[in-house]
């Protein structure tokens, strides 16, 4: 049989050689009748004890996922499992079964397919992906109407390579690490919830393969590279074989790299890179030491916010979160980014006065901080109150200009002020810095650099602006280009500028982690990244082997030419001639 290859989007690295398990989670037949009077009531009392199952199954795969992964990865469960509680689903379901008499399982139908239709319909890339989600759950539900047995993706009987149209968070969150080899999907992007969870799990995966469900065999062997994006379908002996060798080479590498953990990320020519981590909770920060960060150079503080849907993270919860984190770093930095909410994330429950504002562009991060100055000051108090554990930064994000700035300054020196009077130990002054993601940010860095301590460029949204890129839209994801002439030639002017001024600048992001555009960065004259703690290691390793003057040339040759393909065909070339054994760069789907 010929082998079928296709290529889709690399989320999590790594090969997995083994048999094919196709996953079909949806219910193939939804029954459909009509309810007398006098069994409404018997059939809400279905629907709830329904309700009830999903909510004990998913309570038991978020404390699994908290246990094992942290909270920063639990809390992408509890937001499923918060659903079942919103008003916009089940008691639309409940009305639906009293006022039209549908049957349970018909209703749910219904409701599901309406809410996903418009969810679809939403240009914010988060919410729309919420559709899945709550697929997912109507799924679910069914499933416990039917009295259909869940597949224990927790406890499979033998080593698999997972097939399906899409993996919900809760899903991958369950996965056996020792017998789900890897997983690939029809749909799904590079910064969804499923894939942040493989990363997380280091699971290798590929998303975004359209009708991969469609062409697999069950049982099958397949292979897939989550680096490269790549499913093999009913590979030859040979081409198993090579990958085999190709996973032994993978694995030796990172042993080596692993070994360097304690070695300084210096250039052969004595160029000295700051690698940081990016983390979502204090948890992570022991995760981040291990690795061998110098310090967190990204906190997602809005997971806090995440957590539950009840109340809002209280001061003294602000307080112990940060302060555990200063902790574990200690004496290295911590820069904590005030909460990015509305557009991408919204405040739970009734705590969401912006629902309704779901574009990416709309009232987001440091704009929502400004409007809703109780939730700012509460965590403003938190990060001073903790800031002489060890070496805090406060970073603002989305800032499009000095107002902002100026103001949410303003706000911190109040805040200290009072602080300080109620007798509480605060730092004389602590570092202020502005988030580039916004293109009109970068074009003013010479403004802002006389008001701000330091600059971190987020990389993630910065391209999907300039580019206008849905990074989240498969249907777009090959114009979301990191090398990009444009993303180049701001980037530089970025650096330029911010050197010119004498502020610290750093980059964050997807990106950092990717040894090929690392090294354009490099060569750009960013000393300072930060990315994901397991891409340290890796990212180190470049550094120690390429000499900065070897990426400021290519970086020179790169600015001369004029599309993203061409620019990244010759950096790939310069780089894979330092590393004539292979590198594992990740490359974009």
């Amino acid at each position: 049989m010929t082998p079928l290859v296709r290529r889709g989007i690399g989320v999590s690295p790594g090969i997995a050689i083994g048999p094919a398990l196709l996953l079909e989670r949806r219910i193939s037949h939804v029954p459909k009748f009509d309810l007398a009077a006098e069994q409404v009531e018997a059939e809400i009392a279905r629907l709830e004890a329904a309700v009830d199952r999903v909510r004990r199954q998913l309570v038991e795969i978020e404390e699994k996922a908290d246990r094992e992964l942290g909270p920063g990865v639990a809390q992408i469960i509890d937001a499923q499992r918060l659903m079942l509680d919103d008003r916009s689903f089940v008691e639309r379901i409940r009305e639906r079964i009293r006022k039209l008499g549908q049957n349970a399982e018909w209703a749910i139908q219904c409701v599901g397919d309406d809410l996903s239709e418009r969810f679809a319909r939403i240009s914010d890339p988060y919410l729309r992906a919420r559709a899945n989600d709550l697929d997912d759950l109507a799924q679910r539900l069914l499933r416990a109407l039917c009295g259909e047995e869940e597949l224990r993706l927790e406890a499979l009987d033998e080593p698999v390579v997972l097939f399906a149209y899409d993996l919900s968070p809760a899903d991958t969150a369950i996965l056996d690490r020792e017998r789900v080899l890897g997983f690939a999907t029809d749909v799904g992007g590079r910064t969804s919830h499923t894939a942040i969870l493989a990363r997380s799990l280091e699971i290798p995966a590929v998303v975004g393969l359209h009708d991969i469900t469609d062409r697999v065999r069950a049982g099958a062997t397949v292979v897939l590279d989550g680096g490269d994006g790549l499913v093999i379908l009913d590979p030859s002996d040979a081409i198993v074989e090579e990958y085999r060798a190709r996973a032994v080479s993978q694995r030796r590498r990172t042993r080596e790299l692993t070994a360097t953990r304690d070695l300084e990320p210096v250039t052969p020519d004595g160029v000295h890179v700051l690698l940081r981590a990016n983390v979502e909770s204090a948890a992570e920060a022991v995760r981040a030491v291990e690795c061998g960060a110098a310090g967190i150079g990204l906190f997602r503080s809005e997971f806090l916010y995440l957590r539950r849907r009840d109340a809002l993270p209280t001061e003294e919860e602000h307080l112990q979160e940060y302060r555990r984190a200063l902790e574990i770093m200690a004496p290295e930095p911590v820069i904590v980014r005030t909460l990015d909410l509305g557009g991408e994330k919204e405040l739970p429950g009734e705590f969401a006065p912006l629902r309704g504002a779901d574009s990416l562009l709309g009232v987001r991060a440091i704009r929502h901080s400004l409007q809703r100055r109780d939730l700012f000051v509460t965590q403003l108090r938190g990060l001073l109150r903790a800031a002489p554990a060890g070496d805090l930064r406060i970073l603002l994000p989305f800032i499009t200009g000095l107002q902002e700035v100026r103001e949410a300054r303003r706000i911190l020196e109040c805040v200290r002020a009072d602080l300080l009077a109620e007798g509480q130990q605060v730092p004389a002054r602590v570092p202020l810095g502005a988030m580039l993601e916004v293109p009109a940010a970068t074009l003013v860095v010479d403004h802002l650099a006389r008001e701000v301590d330091f600059l971190a460029i987020g990389t993630n949204d910065l391209i999907q602006y300039l580019l206008a890129v849905d990074r989240n839209n498969d249907a777009v994801a090959y114009l979301y280009e990191p090398l990009h002439p444009a993303v180049l030639r701001l980037l530089h002017r970025v650096v330029q500028q911010a050197e010119a001024a004498g502020v610290p600048l750093s980059l964050c992001g997807e990106t950092a982690a990717d040894p090929l555009t690392a090294m354009v960065y490099l060569g750009l004259g960013i000393r300072e990244m930060s990315m994901a703690p397991r891409s340290i290691a890796v990212i180190k390793n470049l550094i120690r082997t390429l000499p900065f003057s070897e990426a400021r040339r290519i970086v020179d040759g790169a600015l001369d030419l004029e599309t993203a393909q061409e620019i990244e065909e010759f950096a790939l070339g310069r780089l894979m001639a330092h590393f004539p054994d292979g590198f594992p760069v990740h490359r974009r789907g």
